[in-house]
């Protein structure tokens, strides 16, 4: 009896080529250690089918089979490894200078927009496990960039009994502040300097500076006097007196009795100034707010 040409190509070791095959439904149906010694078949659909131990069949890969087991032969466009090592130098060439390697949502090693120097960014929500780091973080270049309002540096670890150890905010900045009234309004002011600056750092604003006045026209003015113009509004329950926060007041110049008291009223962006009776309000109109006034003030409040 004659034997086909593919049983004696087989007989000689050489491959016989049988097709394509369905790694997702096993199709042709294939079965760990059963085949014929040099049959072979090219994945045409990729899928996870197990056969002798191998799972990961990608388009274009050969399944084939050596007499004894099914082995996967890599002959896709796209690589389909498990365990990659690289012992030497590994050229990318899909990358340029402006852009950089980052994660993917499936955690897959992707090219993305390098947004500078020292701070390339992983793609939107990527899904990996939070990372536990042991010893220093050194940031050579680069800022340490935390991208959602409400998030920063949580101090929990460390013992305490506050209802907060989350740090989560820093700013530093300038305002300009105006003197005011809580009755009628001065008629005119003209300002030589009105130079202030805040350290804003959690919910607690530091601030210091100076307004100086080269002429002011108080007629009709009436109620107590304020500083105006605070840099964020301050909390309900600011610490101090009555929920207001106390305020250092500098030289005064030009008032016909000083005021040496002050607050920063709460829920508001605004100073009170009282006079030496601290129960009565310094009054701007009846204690003669003239010109040349010089006020420094320095202080700290509660931010709603």
């Amino acid at each position: 009896m004659l034997k086909t040409v593919s049983s004696i190509t087989n007989a000689i070791g050489a491959l016989n080529y049988k097709g394509t095959w369905n790694a997702a439904a096993n199709t042709p149906a294939l079965a760990s250690g059963v085949g014929t010694k040099g049959d072979y078949y090219v994945v045409g659909t990729a899928g996870t089918t197990t056969l002798d131990g191998i799972s990961n069949w990608g388009i274009g890969d050969w399944a084939a089979f050596n007499g004894s087991v099914w082995q996967r032969v890599e002959g896709g466009a796209d690589l389909n490894g498990v365990n990659l090592s690289v012992s030497g130098t590994s050229t990318l060439s899909g990358l340029t200078a402006s852009t950089a390697l980052a994660l993917n949502s499936s955690k897959e090693v992707v090219s993305v927009t390098n947004t500078g120097t020292g701070n390339n960014v992983l793609e939107t929500s990527p899904t990996i496990a939070t990372p536990t780091l042991t010893g220093d973080v050194q940031m050579s270049t680069g800022n340490l960039v935390v991208g959602t309002s409400g998030k920063g540096i949580d101090f929990s670890a460390t013992p305490g009994t506050g209802t907060s150890e989350l740090l989560t905010d820093y700013e530093e900045g300038t305002f300009d502040a105006t003197i005011s009234t809580t009755g009628t309004n001065f008629t005119s002011v003209t300002y030589n300097r009105q130079s202030f600056r805040y350290t804003k750092i959690g919910n607690v604003v530091h601030f210091q500076g100076n307004i100086r006045t080269s002429s002011v026209n108080n007629t009709g003015a009436s109620g107590n006097l304020l500083i105006k113009g605070l840099p964020f509004t301050s909390s309900t329950n600011s610490a101090g007196v009555n929920g207001n926060s106390a305020v250092v007041l500098g030289l005064m110049q030009a008032f016909a009795t000083l005021p040496d008291a002050a607050h920063v009223d709460a829920n508001s962006t605004q100073i009170s100034l009282y006079a030496s009776n601290a129960a009565l309000p310094y009054t701007g109109a009846t204690n003669g707010v003239g010109n040349a006034n010089n006020i420094y003030v320095a202080g700290a409040y509660i931010a709603a």
